[in-house]
């Protein structure tokens, strides 16, 4: 059929987590690289779609081992991303939402007692490299300059890092 990209790999795709309050529950919904942190009277509990990361091994290994900004490292970043693709939607991949309406039924669930969530934040890729990947911040910390600066600051964060490791 024509336009129809389910098999495509190329095909626009998107990460996305979605939290909907029923009755006496925080229910969440992860698919992708996207990360949902609930505040709760227990603890932070951190949900992520870890797959794509269990993707493309070689090729992130190589891409880690150059400095952000350098040629090196952006053609690592090319090949892993065509690797990353290819297991894109894929049993024993990863799954994002895209033209497959079934990518869905492939996503992390749960839920959460109402009554023990004080705080929700829901955290592109890029805005958790602070913990994940640069290890400037931890969980609560990231709630914190959430809640007092707002995700700007924690934009400008993550800006300010990339910035200062790239080779002059």
């Amino acid at each position: 059929m024509p336009g129809d990209r389910r098999g495509d790999a190329f095909a626009a795709g998107e990460a996305g987590a979605q939290q909907l309050v029923e009755d006496t529950a925080l229910e969440y919904l992860v698919l992708g690289d996207v990360t949902v942190l609930i505040d709760t009277t227990e603890g932070i509990q951190v949900i992520t779609d870890d797959r794509v990361d269990r993707t493309a091994r070689a090729e992130r290994e190589e891409a880690d081992r150059h400095p952000f900004g350098s040629a090196e490292k952006q053609a690592a970043l090319l090949r892993m991303k065509h690797a990353e693709l290819a297991a894109r939607n894929q049993p024993g991949g990863y799954w994002v939402a895209a033209a497959d309406p079934f990518a869905a039924q492939h996503a992390v669930t749960g839920d959460v007692p109402l009554d023990s969530v004080r705080r929700v934040a829901v955290l592109t890729d890029g805005a958790a490299r602070l913990v994940a990947l640069f290890g400037l911040l931890d969980w609560p910390d990231v709630l914190e300059v959430l809640e007092q600066n707002g995700p700007t600051e924690l934009i400008r964060r993550v800006r300010a890092i990339e910035a200062a490791t790239r080779p002059a």
